[in-house]
Order: C-alpha cells, then structure tokens, then sequence
C-alpha cells in the first residue's frame, strides 16, 4: 500500500510540474495584448445620434459641426466609417465638393474592401454624374482604380466606368469597359448586371450575335440558369427568330413552369404572330395552377389591358376582387380600364364599390378619392363630385354607421373643396372609428398647411380637440402655432401656446412661447421673464443654450449689448450646434450699437464657423449692408441701424419716424433703398399692403439696385398671398423673371409661377 501510495504520489508531482511547464510555455508565447487587452470603446452614442437627427432633418451645417466634433472623440471603426460618409453627403448637399470627397477618400483608404469603401466609390461617382459630368465621374473611378488594384474598390470603380460611359453616350467604348470588368472580376456581385447591359448595349448596336455568343457563353457555364435562358429568348424575339425564341421560353417553363414573366412573354410572342388563341392560352396558365390567388388574376388583368383585351381585363379584375374583396388595389385597376373606355360611369361606380367595402387603413384606400377626383378638372370635375356626393349620401342613409363611407363623404369634400363639410365629416368619423388616433385628419391638416390654406388652422385645432390626451395633440398644436407663425397671425400663436404652458409645463412649448414673444409680438420684457424662469430649471443641454441664447437677444433689444454679449461668449467659443448662432448675436449686439467695425469682425468668424447655411448667409448680408453703405461717414448707415432696433423691439412708429427722417436728411445716401425696404416690411407685417406696396415700388423703380428684386418679390407675395389678386402676382413674378434674370431670386419667382399655374388648372 505505501509503495502503491508514493507510486501514486509521484505521478501527481510529474503531472504538476508538465502543467506548470505548459502554463509557464503558454505565457511566454501568448501575446501582451491577449494579457492585458485594451478597454474597450466607449461611444457617446447620444451626440452620435443627435448628429445623425440633424443630417436626416437635412440641417446640414448642423450635421457637419456635429459630426467633426464626434471624430475627435473615441470611435469604433465602423461609426467612424458611418460618421465620414454622412459628413461627407453633408459637405456635398452644401456644395463642397472638395470636403465631401476629402471624407469619402479617408473612408476608402481605411478599407478599399470594405462595404463602407463599396458606397464611398458610389458617392464619388455620383457626386458628379447627378450634374451629368460624367468625364469627370470616370476620371475619378480611374483613379480609384489604379490606386486600388486588385481589390473591392477597383471592382467598383471599374464597373462605374462603363455604366458612366454607356450614360454618356459612349456606347462602343462602354462595350469595352464592360468586357474588360467581367473578364478582369469575374466573382464581382457586379456581374450579372454588367452582363446585362452589355447585352443590352450590343442590341443597341445591333451586335445580336456577339450578344447571342455572350449568352451562351454563359449558359455553357450555367445551363439550368432559366434568367440566362429568358434573355437569350428576349433577344432572338427582338430579331423576330420566334421559333428560336419559343423554344427556350418553353425550354425555361419546363425547369419553372409557374413562372408568370415568361409566361406573359410566350403569349405576347404568340400575339405577335397573330396566334391570339396560343397566346390567350399561355396567359390563362398564369391563374391555372393557383386559381385561388387573386394577385395571378391582377397580373392577368394587366396583361389583357395592356393589349386593349378590355372585357378579359375586367374579367380578370372582377375575379381578383371576389377572391380579395377589401384589395382597394384591384379596385383602382378595374377603374383604370374603364377610364381608358371613356366609361366613366363604370369608373365612378367602381370606386364606390371599393369606398363602401374597403375598411380604414387598408393599402390603396387613401388613394381611391384622389383617383377619383383626378377623372375631370374644372366645372366637369365639380359636377361629377356633386353626383358622387348625393350617391354617398343616399348610401349613409341606409348604412349611417358605417366609417368608411362616412370618411369618403368628408375625403370627398375635402377634394371638392367644401373644407366646413369635410372637417364635420372627420369629427363624425371619430364617433364611429375608435382605431383612429388623430393621424388621418392630421394627414389633411398636412396637405392644407403644404397648399398654405387658412383653413389648416380649424383642422389642427380638431386634431387637439378630439384627441385631448395624446401627444397628437401636442404635435397638432406645436404644428399650428408654426403655421400662425407663417401667416403672422402672433397673437393666435400666443394664445395657444399660452394654453398649452398653462396645462403642461414642456420646455419646448415654453421656448417657443419666448419666441413668439420676442420675433412676433416682439416684446423683450415678456420674453426675457419667460426665459429667466427656464434658466432655473433643469433642463437637456440644447434647450439650456437656446435659453441663454434667448435671453441674450432680450438683451441686444434692451440695449444692454455688453451684457449680452457676456452671455453669448462662451456659447460662441464653445463647440456646441449653436455656436455659429451665438457669434452671429455677438455681430448684432455690436452693430446695433453702432460698433461698425467689431460688428463686421464677428460677422466675419461666422463665415469661418459655417460657410454655407442661413446664419452665414445673414451675416454675409450684414457685412454686404455696411461696406455698401459707408458714404456720409457711416451716419444714415447708424440711423438705418437704430430703426432696426426700434423695428425690432416692437416699436414700430419710431422705426418709420427715424427712416423718414433719415431719408429726409440724407436724401442721396446709398442706405435709402434699405429704408424703403424696412418701412415696406413694417407696413406689410401691419397689414397695411397699400403702403408696404408703395414702400416696396420705390425699391423696385430703382435702375441698379441690389435690392430691386427682392422688393419686387415681396411685392408679388402680397398680391398672392394677402390680396388674393392672382393675375397682378402672375405679371409681377414674370416681370421680375424678366427684368433681373440674374437673381438669384429668379428661381423663386419661376417656383410661384408654376404653383400658380398649377392651382389655375
């Protein structure tokens, strides 16, 4: 027993020691970095995702200063990849090329295989081909290229080439781009569809059988490919070789015989030959093997519509809706057919059947009306709505209950134009459709709002009335205060938002209250109090800023600039999103002072902070205003400033005493189209458009000013939004196209024409 014990103990001790040996052996070859791996990356995934907020709320200065602060920050790999190509689209959306392709080429040098590297190439690419200068696009795919041999990169590039030049018209040349791809990547997931537009590019040039070789080629190498099958049969079809053609359709079904594609295309074959009875039997084989499924009647319908076999076109349809009777897409289809026929009683009586039996929500229901009113213009149009209305109505009247007529009836209204009878209708619809929550009548709160109707306003007041305890409400109210805003009706905007901050104390409401306060109803005091009790809450590092900002312009308007701008300075010097915003308040508080010069030197570090958004802009107009108005050392330019002021703190017949008086005393001075415009605002914003007309004339009259066009602008936006004269705002926008066709305000003034010529039909 103790020899077997000691036997047994030493085994243990041998054993012991090999596993320290390994242990020992182990540690000295495992690498430093597997002993003492590096901690891993810790993302501020919240500036993350409020960069990415302002680039896909299209605020691109706003992505850019967002997205370069997060690159000097600890980043992984791939949201710094994420991060340079959206700074990247970003620095191109502001028309900086150089910045955007500077952030696509880091992307692409970090990993030319990588999936970030494949949309960096796309990117460059694109940067150039959407203004169609395609020789610049291919010259930068060559460059990626060569630099990149041999990898994901070059494959990309490569492929651009050819798809670049058969665009631009070089149709031999992209021939042999596209050769030279396929033959240099032949695993490139850019394959099949370079394949494809080589073959298409060789039917262009009537190169069938170096198609036809290509094909083959290919089937040599696929030969139960049915897709390669299909296009060599699509092209002996092109060449009229319909027996060729025919045989390997027929070969293809026999590897997939419910495929409907080539199904469809056997039969036109057939038609074309003039076997319509073969033809008809091929397209009959795409329902017999599902006649259940009402999608396969769909596709027949389309098949028989499009060779003006109307009745089988209808018979079909008819089919898909009993099989699918809530489809609001068969519908539209049957309705189609019936409108090529000129039948539109058949059309009309369509739609009703689909408005009656197509619940709420359905795919396609939104659109049944919209179709509907599209049938006629005009008189016609009005006519057949009065006809559709009394049909809908007769139909409520023994189905009082049912939602879906009753929202057709206010669908159709609203599109007739009856907006007092639409709105009851989609008060009613909320009795009897408890599954709505607000969104439909906020869907045409929307389109009112985009068309700039008055009666936006009755509708998002609903929205907040029928839905009290929803944040639909919230966002119903918050939208109408924006639209009062835009007409200038402060005091409604007031009285909402006053409503809203008495019953839910949200920062948010509670800004833009300050806001309504301080640029509408311009009142300084009331603004700054409402400001003040902010800056004492506790609140998201945004809304602080745009706080202390608010408070700051209460200051440049009370006149205590130095205060202000004590306030500003350390927003400005900061590398928060509203950095540019503090500077160019900085430039304000000291203009409006008098400080010219310090003025223009702040207003010139917004051009630094942002080249190219509405801030920098502003500022630009500001250091423009001073250097062309310096005559008379700088004295009207001083008084202009200080009406300004007094404009902007809501004291507006001091504001047009001092341009008066100023255009009295310096009759000659450069500044006197700038008073004419201030006092024609003034008189506009008071609803005076008289005057503000008169005031804006004396801009327009003169030869040479750089302002002449905006006055004439603002001038044809009274007639059209104020004065309601359409003819006079017409004539106005086609005088100003006319007479400055070098403004940039001419685009806008041919964007008014086109909706006015829109609305007029």
């Amino acid at each position: 027993m103790i020899g077997t014990q000691s036997y047994s103990n030493n085994q243990q001790n041998t054993a012991i020691r090999l596993c320290l040996l390994f242990l020992i052996s182990t540690c000295i070859f495992t690498p430093l970095t597997t002993l003492a791996q590096d901690p891993p990356i810790r993302e501020d995934r919240i500036a993350i995702q409020n960069a990415h907020d302002f680039y896909y709320s299209q605020e691109y200065s706003k992505a850019v200063e967002a997205y370069e602060a997060l690159l000097e920050t600890p980043l992984r790999q791939h949201s710094t990849d994420a991060i340079r190509m959206n700074l990247g689209q970003a620095h191109a959306k502001l028309g900086d090329d150089a910045l955007a392709l500077q952030n696509f080429y880091a992307v692409i040098d970090d990993n030319p295989n990588g999936s970030y590297a494949n949309q960096a190439v796309h990117r460059i690419g694109t940067l150039f081909r959407d203004r169609y200068q395609y020789k610049e696009a291919i010259a930068r795919c060559r460059q990626l290229a060569s630099k990149y041999q041999k990898t994901q990169t070059a494959a990309i590039a490569r492929y651009l080439i050819a798809q670049y030049t058969f665009a631009d018209g070089g149709h031999d040349e992209a021939i042999e781009n596209y050769r030279s791809f396929l033959n240099d990547f032949p695993t490139s997931p850019y394959r099949n569809s370079a394949l494809n537009s080589l073959v298409r590019l060789y039917r262009i040039r009537h190169r069938y059988t170096d198609a036809e070789n290509l094909i083959q080629d290919e089937i040599r190498r696929k030969p139960e490919d049915i897709n390669l099958m299909e296009q060599l049969a699509d092209l002996y079809k092109a060449q009229r070789k319909y027996d060729e053609a025919a045989s390997l359709y027929r070969a293809a079904l026999n590897h997939n015989p419910k495929n409907s594609d080539i199904l469809k295309k056997l039969g036109e074959l057939y038609a074309e030959r003039g076997e319509q009875e073969l033809a008809a039997e091929q397209w009959a084989k795409i329902v017999q093997d599902d006649p259940d499924q009402a999608y396969r009647y769909q596709q027949l319908g389309s098949i028989y519509t499009s060779h003006q076999m109307y009745e089988k076109a209808v018979e079909a349809y008819e089919t898909a809706i009993t099989l699918n009777p809530k489809s609001a897409q068969f519908y539209n289809r049957l309705a189609d057919v019936y409108k090529i026929q000129g039948q539109i009683d058949m059309t009309v009586d369509t739609y009703l059947r689909a408005l009656s039996v197509v619940d709420i929500g359905y795919s396609g229901r939104d659109v049944l009306v919209q179709n509907m009113a599209e049938i006629y213009e005009g008189a016609q149009q009005a006519r057949l709505f009065e006809g559709v209305i009394d049909r809908l109505r007769g139909m409520l009247l023994t189905d009082s209950r049912n939602p879906s007529l009753v929202l057709s009836l206010a669908e159709v209204y609203f599109y007739s134009g009856n907006l007092d009878l639409a709105l009851k209708n989609f008060r009613m619809l909320h009795q009897l459709y408890s599954a709505d929550r607000g969104r439909i009548l906020e869907k045409y709160a929307q389109i009112l709002e985009r068309n700039k109707n008055p009666k936006a306003a009755d509708f998002y007041r609903a929205v907040a009335e029928l839905f009290p305890n929803m944040h639909l409400a919230w966002t119903a109210q918050m939208k109408l205060v924006r639209f009062y805003e835009r007409w200038g009706r402060w005091e409604d905007a007031l009285a909402v938002l006053t409503n809203m901050t008495q019953r839910s104390n949200q920062p948010a409401a509670q800004l833009r209250l300050g806001e309504v306060w301080l640029r509408g109803i311009r009142d300084a005091e009331a603004a700054l109090q409402i400001y003040q009790k902010l800056a004492n809450q506790p609140l998201p590092i945004n809304q602080a800023t745009q706080v202390q900002i608010g408070i700051a312009t209460c200051y440049i308007l009370q006149g205590k600039s130095d205060v202000a701008e004590r306030t500003l300075r350390p927003i400005a010097d900061g590398n928060s999103n509203f950095k540019a915003e503090a500077q160019k308040l900085i430039g304000d508080a000291r203009l409006l002072r008098g400080d010219i010069q310090a003025g223009i030197a702040a207003y010139k570090r917004v051009l630094d902070i942002a080249m190219s958004n509405p801030l920098s802009n502003d500022s630009l107009d500001r250091i423009v205003l001073v250097q062309s108005n310096s005559d008379y050392s700088n004295e009207p330019l001083k008084r202009y400033l200080e009406a300004l002021r007094s404009d902007l703190s809501g004291e507006t017949d001091e504001a047009l005493q001092l341009c008066q008086k100023t255009m009295k005393e310096y009759p000659t001075a450069l500044i006197v189209d700038d008073l004419w415009l201030l006092i024609g605002e003034i008189h506009q914003r008071e609803a005076r458009y008289s005057d503000a007309i008169a005031a804006f004339q004396q801009v327009a009259a003169v030869e040479g000013s750089p302002i002449a066009a905006e006055a004439a602008a603002k001038i044809a936006d009274i007639y059209r939004w104020h004065l309601n004269e359409l003819e006079k705002a017409r004539e106005t926008y086609s005088a100003l196209i006319q007479n400055y066709p070098e403004s940039v305000i001419v685009a806008y003034a041919r964007q008014q024409l086109d909706a006015l010529g829109k609305e007029s039909k």
